[in-house]
């Protein structure tokens, strides 16, 4: 049951942290306060619609002692990035750093929240007409959450995570031809993982070299011709990789 919670609480997560904020709202969030109370009342709004299909005052408890802790640590991470920006110490490392401390403070107190749930003997029901939606396609909610929950995740967060991981190692002196190709890396980089997901659910291992060969092929001249690019290619390769697996190790769990 903690797995179902948790599962629910992420979803709400992703769609709020990731899709409902855009890009511009996360850039104004870094500037003034009101973009993050703002960025806080819609992620709220985003939880309340995950719960809808398992309605309950508990549950609506939960989901916005979650909004609460993320206005909790939005704001110190917002005093933090004002901080760092005043003494001129806003570097790469830093940004990189703040980002994925952040998402690690957002994870344990939805954790944490999920585990309180469970031990108060909360269980998760879904509604209606959830259930005759459920039993009309013939799939279990927690396995069309799971498959939902993986798809969301190898989109736009692994795709910021993977940027973010990256911007370090970034050829200083080719930054402007990366930045073209970025958004069409990213594009590829969502298909690769959707394509490695549903290959690696139904075990079929060997085809992800395919998929990985055919990538390489495309940047082959460039590959061969520069090394720097060669390693932070590989580096965004296996970080994709990566990520596949650990989406589809989800949904293989939670069938």
């Amino acid at each position: 049951m903690f797995k179902q919670f948790l599962m629910i609480l992420l979803l709400g997560h992703i769609l709020g942290d990731f899709y409902i904020q855009t890009n511009k709202m996360a850039e104004r969030k870094e500037n003034r306060i009101k973009w993050v109370l703002l960025h806080c009342i819609s992620y709220w709004c985003a939880m309340l619609l995950i719960i809808l299909p398992v309605l309950s005052w508990q549950m609506a408890a939960a989901v916005t002692a979650a909004a609460s802790m993320h206005l909790l640590i939005d704001c110190i991470k917002y005093r933090y990035t004002q901080l760092l920006k005043r003494k001129r110490k806003m570097t790469r490392t830093a940004e990189r750093n703040i980002f994925f401390i952040d998402q690690l403070l957002h994870f344990f107190c939805l954790a944490a929240i999920a585990y309180c749930i469970v031990s108060k003997g909360v269980r998760v029901e879904e509604t209606g007409i959830a259930a005759r939606i459920f039993r009309t396609v013939g799939i279990s909610g927690q396995a069309l959450l799971s498959w939902i929950l993986s798809l969301l995740l190898i989109h736009k967060p692994a795709n910021i995570a993977i940027a973010k991981l990256l911007m370090i190692y970034r050829p200083e002196n080719r930054e402007e031809s990366l930045k073209k190709d970025s958004n069409a890396g990213r594009f590829i980089g969502t298909l690769e993982r959707i394509i490695m997901l549903i290959f690696l659910s139904i075990g079929q291992y060997s085809a992800i070299g395919l998929v990985l060969t055919a990538k390489s092929i495309a940047r082959y001249d460039r590959i061969s011709k520069d090394k720097d690019f060669a390693e932070y290619y590989l580096l965004g390769t296996l970080l994709s990789t990566a990520i596949a697996i650990v989406a589809a190790f989800g949904v293989k769990t939670a069938w």
